[in-house]
């Protein structure tokens, strides 16, 4: 790792225990008796615990399952392809961050899990890669995409999805570079951490290479209604229309912009991943839209895992939970190359990797994010398809 990331280990450690305090005294007792720069998973290279954690209930509840489910199944291929007896501790976090922090104290204090596949969503990866200073357990995160999980987590805390600025960087790329579009609107929620810091990443990207953001609107989560952002936008001169939020959010708010008329090409993130389901029978407004994600549903590498995980779970896969696979099977790889369940070992072993996965290569930068290659998706005749330049 390089310099700067040891350094924000430090600082990470310094908030670590801030974070601490705020639990309650029976967790931060168990957390501190346990706490080690020597920290150790239980059992051997045959048989140990993984830990994983995500919102499996509510509102939130199919990222979580995306992830936990996949981890369970990188874990059971694993141990059919070695021989193996590796388990894993599955943990409902609700996506709360208090939730999250009590599930990383039994992690290392109960179960002494050897390594953490998640959080699932952004706030509970960040408390827990905070707290993790104090053991320097490795974690890898499928999909907590806000930059400050690996910026002030310390060396031990990686991720295998694009961070917020990543990805807004590559969209506002791809939107300049490949579709020429040169005016731009945004609708953003301005509650939300994911879409403001995409919103402030594209426009800064978008704006240096000659781009202009002629509108950028915000909304609030409980807003349903979107017509007075939008009556702005359709006043505007624009050929595109950047709609940065998950998946219910962008459907309501396609479907409206072209009921007033806005005819722009529309492009989002990841978080679009997931819309043609919730737009059901009548996908028209979302058709055409490309969105940047881990992967497309039409590539040949993921046509294996999408039928597996329908029959071993009876839904299908989505881009977090392939993602939670490669990075399960890339820590599982990590522990058998490090030869050992120390901590320092695993995470140097994670450092060191070139995995080649579902998604392709996978390796880790300086600061514990992902080095792969962005997959942009449109949606043609209401399905997923990979964008290409012929399309």
């Amino acid at each position: 790792m390089g310099f700067s990331k040891w350094m924000k280990g430090g600082l990470a450690a310094l908030m670590a225990v801030s974070l601490a305090a705020c639990e309650s005294a029976e967790g931060s007792s168990q957390a501190a008796s346990n706490a080690s720069s020597d920290y150790e998973g239980a059992g051997d290279l045959k048989s140990y615990t993984i830990g994983t954690l995500g919102p499996t209930t509510g509102d939130y509840a199919v990222y979580g399952l995306a992830v936990t489910n996949a981890v369970k199944l990188a874990v059971e291929d694993y141990n059919a392809e070695h021989g193996t007896d590796i388990k894993v501790d599955v943990q409902d976090s609700q996506g709360d961050q208090t939730q999250a922090l009590n599930i990383y104290n039994k992690f290392i204090s109960d179960t002494k899990v050897a390594g953490i596949v998640g959080g699932t969503v952004s706030g509970e990866t960040y408390a827990i890669a905070i707290q993790s200073a104090e053991t320097g357990i490795p974690i890898i995160t499928p999909s907590g995409t806000a930059a400050n999980i690996t910026n002030e987590g310390g060396p031990n805390v990686f991720r295998a999805c694009y961070t917020d600025p990543q990805q807004a960087e590559q969209v506002a790329d791809f939107t300049y570079d490949t579709l020429n579009l040169r005016k731009a609107a945004i609708i953003y929620n301005s509650d939300d951490d994911y879409s403001t810091g995409l919103t402030e990443a594209f426009t800064k990207e978008f704006e240096s290479k000659g781009g202009t953001v002629v509108l950028s609107e915000a909304f609030s989560t409980a807003d349903q209604d979107f017509s007075s952002q939008l009556t702005k936008i359709s006043a505007q001169d624009i050929d595109v229309l950047f709609v940065p939020n998950y998946y219910e959010k962008d459907v309501q708010i396609a479907k409206q912009a072209r009921n007033l008329g806005i005819s722009a090409q529309i492009v989002g993130a990841d978080g679009w991943d997931g819309v043609v389901s919730v737009a059901g029978n009548d996908s028209s407004a979302v058709e055409g839209a490309i969105f940047i994600n881990q992967y497309s549903p039409d590539m040949d590498s993921v046509q294996d895992i999408m039928k597996e995980y329908k029959e071993r779970f009876g839904t299908d896969i989505n881009s977090f939970g392939i993602n939670a696979y490669d990075s399960t099977k890339l820590m599982l790889e990590a522990i058998e190359k490090a030869g050992s369940l120390k901590a320092s070992d695993i995470v140097k072993a994670i450092k060191d990797s070139n995995y080649s996965g579902i998604l392709g290569h996978l390796s880790f930068d300086d600061n514990g994010d992902p080095i792969k290659d962005p997959v942009f998706v449109e949606i043609k005749n209401g399905n997923y398809t990979k964008f290409t330049s012929g399309n």
